[in-house]
């Protein structure tokens, strides 16, 4: 293919995204979803009615929250919110989707020049990393899906990873250290990563990563007491032991849950099985023990100071979303580093991984909201569960439509853990093929 048309390949999936991104901000979808929790924790930490944070039917100042979405981040980070309270909520959405928006464009524009190195020198293979990095951005709705939400902050959360991995190369240790310590506060999912980090970077990171972590935590214990940071920490335990519907879980191992749970049991909120939690637990510790591994092999080798630290980042990443319980979709937006990589990369990958990689981002469709809305009222899994199964209980004959239910749910659990799966796949058993990649030439100009 012509360099020009490799370009415009490139350029097209950049003006998608952007059309994509108009759409997404001026259409107003999911104000009563995740954007109604930050709001609401927003309007609590202005009216400074914090006993309430955790409960998402509290009143505030008197009145009804605007929706019923449970807070998951640190009680101080609330105060981030009060500019969203300050506006109505129509303006409020479209301003933190705006802002996401650009959050998530710098980052992928600050990842596509730090791995341009690894494509290569010449002209027609950087135009190739360009179109294939702007055609997998596209298509990797991870990124995206805050526009059916009404917002989200994983947005600003990549885009810190983004910064924390540029400072790593350029030792900016302290730097890194704040980025992911802000990293953590907001999204308390991620602290596996920033533990794997803290155990195998230097002391200098070490040092500084302890010092923000006991500012932040003693600044937000003086100013908002115990009590609210008990109520956090049972939020989150029970989150990781509760029945999350998986068609919603984005985890690599979210397709163990529809083989131990019925579909009518999805009607209500319930615990997940012991037998179910503890296969999912097994699975989640071997997949990151085996990480941890395939890290410390990789470190074995002579490689570039910029490729050995590269590893360690990239596993903190995958063992904060393989050994998470619950990963929704957003999440995975954190993967896209670690794939950056592989993409500038690919040319020392088999065409096995290469074409795993390619089914993992093209499967990342199923992570959109909408479409997976759209998907599950193709496959009648809604009303299989609130209509279908009830009249199975009542009448076993019919068996077969509890067989259509599970079936339905498995294809879509499936589906929303083909990404992660798959690129867990790669990095384990393309483990020799990585070595190679990672003695590329191409690493020793990556902290320019």
């Amino acid at each position: 293919m012509p360099i020009t048309a490799i370009r415009t390949l490139g350029w097209l999936a950049v003006a998608l995204i952007l059309a994509l991104a108009i759409e997404g901000i001026l259409r107003p979808r999911g104000l009563t979803l995740d954007f109604a929790n930050f709001y609401d924790a927003g309007q609590k930490a202005r009216a400074a009615e914090f006993t309430g944070l955790y409960d998402p039917f509290a009143a505030i100042a008197g009145q009804p929250p605007f929706g019923n979405m449970s807070f998951f981040s640190a009680p101080l980070t609330s105060y981030l919110y009060i500019p969203l309270a300050m506006m109505p909520p129509l303006m409020a959405s479209m301003v933190f989707k705006l802002a996401g928006t650009l959050a998530t464009g710098l980052g992928l524009w600050l990842l596509f020049r730090s791995f341009l190195p690894l494509a290569g020198a010449e002209v027609m293979v950087r135009a190739r990393y360009f179109a294939l990095f702007a055609l997998a951005a596209l298509l990797f709705q991870p990124f995206w899906v805050i526009y059916g939400v009404g917002g989200q902050t994983t947005p600003f959360v990549f885009l810190m990873l983004v910064l924390a991995y540029r400072c790593l190369q350029r030792s900016q240790f302290a730097r890194m250290a704040l980025l992911m310590s802000l990293v953590v506060v907001v999204k308390p999912a991620f602290a596996p990563a920033a533990v794997l980090l803290f155990v195998m970077l230097p002391n200098r990171f070490r040092l500084m990563a302890l010092l923000c972590g006991v500012g932040f935590g003693t600044l937000s214990f003086w100013w908002l007491g115990p009590e609210l940071h008990r109520q956090f920490l049972v939020l989150v335990v029970n989150e990781t032991s509760g029945l999350l519907a998986p068609w919603r879980n984005s985890s690599p191992f979210s397709w163990i849950e529809p083989f131990f749970v019925a579909p009518s049991t999805y009607d209500a909120p319930g615990q997940l099985p012991d037998v179910a939690r503890r296969i999912g637990l097994a699975l989640r510790i071997l997949a990151s023990t085996a990480l941890i591994i395939a890290m410390i092999l990789h470190r074995r080798q002579v490689l570039k100071l910029a490729a050995s630290r590269h590893v360690i980042f990239a596993t903190a990443l995958l063992v904060a979303v393989v050994f998470s319980p619950v990963v929704w979709a957003h999440y995975l937006s954190l993967l896209f580093i670690p794939l950056a990589a592989l993409i500038a990369l690919r040319r020392h990958l088999p065409m096995l991984a290469i074409l795993l990689l390619s089914v993992a981002v093209a499967s990342a469709l199923g992570q959109n909201t909408i479409l997976r809305d759209a998907l599950i009222h193709a496959a009648g899994t809604e009303s299989t569960i609130s209509i279908a199964m009830h009249a199975c209980v009542q009448n076993p004959g019919r068996a077969g439509l509890i067989c259509l239910g599970q079936t339905a749910i498995l294809a879509l659990a499936v589906l929303k853990s083909l990404p992660a799966l798959l690129i867990l796949l790669v990095t384990l058993f393309g483990h020799r093929r990585i070595e190679k990649a990672l003695t590329d030439p191409g690493w020793a100009r990556i902290s320019d």
